[in-house]
């Protein structure tokens, strides 16, 4: 299964997603029809639909991905597809934390972390792969 180093970084981030589902991302006063709730920490599965189906979705594409180390421009594709859903994790928190908390009542919990580290990991992931797409064309170059 561990083929590649890409592999590795990849396992890496279907750890990270996993975290990121158990443990919070923003703590502050949840707004409810106006009613005021403080200390809700905001993770992975709670309130969001969006935000746990995205981390999911990070998760099995990932998972995926480590599959198809045979194939690397598959790989590639299914890397830089994930690297735009991470992005795009982002924006649902954001919006999750505008739309239901008190503005300035909270704050970035310091498991956080999991979520910003995601697409770090698919980065290092992308540039394993395209150093193997090298290496296999120029080892292709120098057969032929």
């Amino acid at each position: 299964m561990i083929q590649r180093i890409q592999s590795f970084w990849l396992l890496v981030v279907v750890i990270l997603a996993a975290l990121s589902l158990k443990f919070g991302f923003y703590v502050g006063t949840w707004l409810n029809e106006g009613v005021q709730h403080p200390q809700i920490v905001l993770n992975g599965h709670n309130p969001s639909i969006l935000v746990f189906a995205a981390t999911v979705v990070i998760i099995v594409v990932s998972l995926i991905t480590i599959f198809m180390y045979k194939n690397r421009k598959q790989q590639m594709l299914l890397s830089v597809v994930d690297l735009i859903l991470s992005l795009g994790l982002y924006y649902f928190y954001y919006q999750e934390i505008q739309a239901h908390y008190l503005p300035g009542s909270g704050t970035l919990a310091l498991t956080s972390v999991f979520v910003f580290l995601i697409p770090v990991f698919i980065i290092m992931a992308i540039r394993g792969i395209s150093r193997d797409m090298k290496l296999l064309k120029s080892a292709d170059r120098l057969r032929g």
